[in-house]
This record gives structure tokens, sequence and C-alpha cells, in this order.
């Protein structure tokens, strides 16, 4: 069993809690945030776990806020989910039992940390019961397809920014997640707002994507000690838009020249004026990195670079490729890579 794990600022105590009895279990699990007590919105969290489970890369998933209310709604909008609010082991049991709940949601300020655990444990042991009960799930899947999933297809020309948002906070989270990162390493992006937008890369660019992007990236970054490179379009061979703080760091050479949506690219045109003291430099070697709509962001990567799955597989209409870094192993079949 594989389980995801995830919650807000107010659930996160209980949610590190619930990792280290997964842990002690030998239960597999994925952590995808969030990473502190800083304020965060829950929705962002909810879709990660609930997109992980939905698609099958985890059997389930567990979600903690302050009272897992606004958790379990937020999950409870992706199809196939059924996200079920316990705080009591009669509870737990019952929804695997009897509705087959794929997500387990909790409260911080509602239940004690030992309370939660036991949850959390007959909650996992649970299995469904099925007969009668399976018909019953049945047709709240009925109406799920229904309401959800039988919509028909609609043209809509407008790009959804509030969608982009929440993909571009889920890859970001399920990358520093899986990357494990150290303060002052490197995360590259690279960006075709053309290609989110449903156009042929460097076509269409738009600041009003870019700006979206950039708002959850920054931030995030900035608040796990992370510098964020924005690599400019091929106009510009690819260079980097950096912090200047950066720059000192790795001892790279700014370069003189401006980014613009033309030549350069809409995001790095946000990232020269979103950043505080933004430089640009000619190349750069990443601990990991975003590739939104294909952009080649592997030259900047450090090696070995190895790619992520994660649940969202897209970012608008852009494919989406995550990747970490690892050190290279060398040596041949006598070499030992683990102490």
């Amino acid at each position: 069993m594989r389980v995801a794990l995830a919650s807000d600022h107010g659930g996160y105590r209980l949610k590190q809690a619930i990792a280290g009895y997964l842990e002690e279990q030998g239960i597999e699990y994925k952590d995808f945030g969030t990473m502190s007590e800083d304020s965060v919105d829950y929705p962002d969290y909810a879709l990660a776990v609930a997109q992980a489970v939905s698609a099958g890369d985890c059997d389930r998933g567990i979600l903690v806020c302050g009272t897992g209310i606004g958790i379990g709604i937020a999950a409870n909008k992706v199809p196939g989910i059924r996200a079920a609010l316990c705080h009591d082991t009669f509870s737990a049991q019952a929804s695997r039992e009897h509705n087959n709940a794929n997500i387990l949601t909790l409260g911080e300020r509602v239940v004690g940390s030992g309370l939660a655990l036991d949850i959390v444990a007959t909650w996992l042991k649970s299995d469904f019961a099925g007969g009668r009960h399976a018909r019953r799930v049945d047709k709240i899947t009925a109406i799920e397809e229904q309401y959800c999933c039988a919509t028909p297809d609609r043209q809509d020309p407008q790009v959804d920014l509030v969608k982009i948002a929440l993909e571009t906070k889920q890859a970001l989270t399920g990358l520093l997640a899986e990357g494990k990162f150290q303060p002052r390493q490197i995360i590259v992006v690279g960006c075709s707002t053309s290609e989110i937008a449903g156009q042929r890369i460097g076509s269409a660019g738009s600041r009003e994507i870019a700006d979206t992007l950039l708002r959850e990236l920054y931030p995030t970054t900035q608040a796990q000690g992370l510098y964020l490179a924005i690599q400019c379009c091929e106009h510009l061979n690819r260079a980097l838009v950096v912090e200047a703080e950066c720059a000192q760091s790795y001892g790279l050479d700014p370069v003189t020249v401006i980014p613009h949506k033309k030549a350069g690219g809409a995001l790095a045109e946000a990232a020269m004026e979103h950043f505080k003291e933004p430089v640009v430099v000619e190349s750069i070697q990443g601990h990991g990195g975003m590739d939104i709509g294909d952009t080649f962001i592997g030259m900047h990567l450090r090696p070995v670079a190895v790619p992520l799955r994660l649940p969202v597989k897209q970012i608008g209409q852009a494919h989406l490729t995550v990747a970490r870094t690892r050190p290279k192993l060398i040596g041949g079949e006598r070499a030992k890579y683990c102490r």
C-alpha cells in the first residue's frame, strides 16, 4: 500500500505525527506538503492528494487541516474520490467497510494526536465489505458521472488562470517533496506560456499566465530558501534570470540583456520585474526543475537528472516534465553506493 499524505498549516503537526507512524509501520507514503506552519491554502494540498489517488499513483490518501472539513470538501471535487471525515475509530472503520473511502480527513484542532493515530491505524487496516454496500457506492459513482464526468466537451477560449495556478502549485509541491532539496540549491523553470494557452510555442506569449505562474513559484521557493532560475527562450540562447545573490553564490557572471516577451519569453520578463535583484546568466547547474511546454531545461541541470512521475501531467495545455538530480554513481561492480 502507498499512502498520499498532505496538510495545510493548520494540520502540519498532526501530518508530521502521521508520517512518523507510517514510517514506524513500514507503510510507504508520499508527503505532498505543506512543509512548515506558514499559512497556505488547503485546496492546493487536497488536489495534490486527490489526484494522486484518483490516478492510481497512491492507493489511499490522508489529509489534515484544522477541522478536516474544508480539505475534505476540496478533495471530493475530484472524480473518483470518496473522502471521509472521521473523528473516532468507529467512523473510520465504517467509512472503509461501508463507503469504500479512499481518503481519510482529520482535524488537528478537533482530535488529539493519540486518537488520530488510532483512527489512522483502524482506517488503514479496514477493507471494503462489498455486498449491498457495493451497490450503494456504485450509485454514488453514477451521480458523480452524471454531474461531473459526463459533462459535454466545451470549447472555452478563456484561459482558466485558477486551474493553472493550482496545477503549478501541485507540480512544485510534488517536486519539492520528491527532491528533498537543501537551502540555497537551484530550481530551474522553463516555460512556454503559449503552450499553456494551447497555442504553438513562441506564438502567443502571455504575461497574465506568466504572472500567475510566478505568484506560485517565487514565494514558495523563497520560503524554502531555494534559488529560482527562469530559463529564457532560444532567442537568448536559453539564458536564465536569477537573483544576484544566486549568481554571486555560485560564481556566475551576469550578462547584459533585458528579456522580454518576444525575446526571452513572458515568464523571464515577469521574473525581471518580480525578482528582488534580477540578473541574467548564460548557464547554470540546477538541482531540480520544471519544464512546462517542452522548453528543454536539461542543459541547465546537474548530472544526473532523474525524472519524477507526478499526478499532474500538464499545466494548462502544456506538457509538464519534472526532474530532480543526484550525484553520479562511479566505479564498477565492486563499488558500493550505500553505507
